[in-house]
């Protein structure tokens, strides 16, 4: 059903008068008319009485035309509130921002997402905390609006590089590694491993790694926690690989660091989105303050 032909229909009831309608809406009175035959052909009745004669038209409602007129008030009044939410929404007035965070991302984007909700207090901000192979799916399923991803991006997600750190082993300060600046991956293989849970991008890279160079890790606790990991290795349970943004704010006079190397693996971070997707302006706006504070993201 046309708007135009509602609108017309409501204002001449409104006006109570074709030609005073017509004058109204800018249009000539055999313009109103026409639009009102079309509205009773579309509806199957007729909406107002006829004159002497049925040779003039009156504002005055048919049975059926009282009925409809309350349907057309309505109607009208959900598409105007229909226009008012899209100019809140792109005036970022209302709506949401789902954000895909790792463990460690959130703490990586708080001063980034504490700047957003000043400057856009009435977005709802909802956070969907995963490893990054959890938020790669659900920025692929539409699940979410933006995430944090871990290493390349596939052809139909696009992204703004926000981290890029070599990854580094995290050993006890009295170990074998002490004072070692650097070490192949390959003489890590007799030692115990603390990796990440299996949803963790950061755990297929590195036994991916070791695989190539010709060994299985020998992995004796998994955990989401970098914390929970880097006591482990305090506590003698094994070694980890952890970025060197992360280990630097470690105490190291408990903890040796050593780049890692042949290969070098680095924790390349991603705040990616899904290309296929119609960006809202919420999610437009939390990257503009990604674009232009990207000096801002560390611990």
């Amino acid at each position: 059903m046309d708007f135009k032909n509602l609108k017309v229909f409501v204002t001449i009831v409104q006006k109570q008068s074709f030609s005073h309608a017509a004058e109204s809406l800018f249009v000539t009175q055999p313009t109103i008319s026409k639009l009102i035959r079309q509205l009773e052909e579309e509806i199957g009745v007729p909406l107002f009485h006829k004159g002497d004669a049925g040779r003039k038209r009156e504002a005055q409602l048919t049975y059926m035309g009282e009925q409809i007129y309350q349907h057309a008030l309505v109607i009208l009044n959900e598409q105007q509130r229909m226009f008012e939410t899209v100019a809140q929404v792109r005036a970022l007035k209302q709506g949401k921002l789902t954000i895909g965070l790792p463990p460690l991302g959130s703490v990586l984007l708080s001063t980034l997402i504490a700047q957003f909700h000043k400057q856009y207090p009435n977005i709802e901000l909802s956070f969907f905390e995963v490893g990054a192979n959890g938020i790669e799916d659900a920025i692929l399923k539409k699940q979410i609006d933006v995430g944090i991803i871990l290493g390349h991006l596939k052809p139909v997600l696009s992204g703004i590089q926000i981290m890029d750190s070599p990854l580094c082993l995290l050993s006890r300060k009295e170990s074998q590694w002490r004072n070692r600046n650097k070490v192949s991956l390959i003489e890590l293989k007799e030692e115990s491993f603390l990796l990440y849970a299996d949803t963790f991008t950061l755990n297929n890279m590195i036994i991916q790694a070791s695989n190539y160079v010709g060994f299985e890790p020998n992995v004796v606790c998994k955990s989401s926690q970098w914390d929970f990991i880097a006591k482990m290795v305090e506590s003698n349970v094994g070694i980890a690989l952890l970025p060197k943004i992360y280990c630097d704010q470690l105490d190291h006079d408990k903890y040796n660091v050593s780049v890692l190397e042949n290969p070098n693996l680095n924790w390349t971070l991603n705040m990616a989105w899904n290309t296929t997707v119609a960006m809202s302006p919420s999610t437009r706006a939390w990257l503009e303050i990604i674009e232009d504070n990207k000096d801002q993201i560390h611990f």
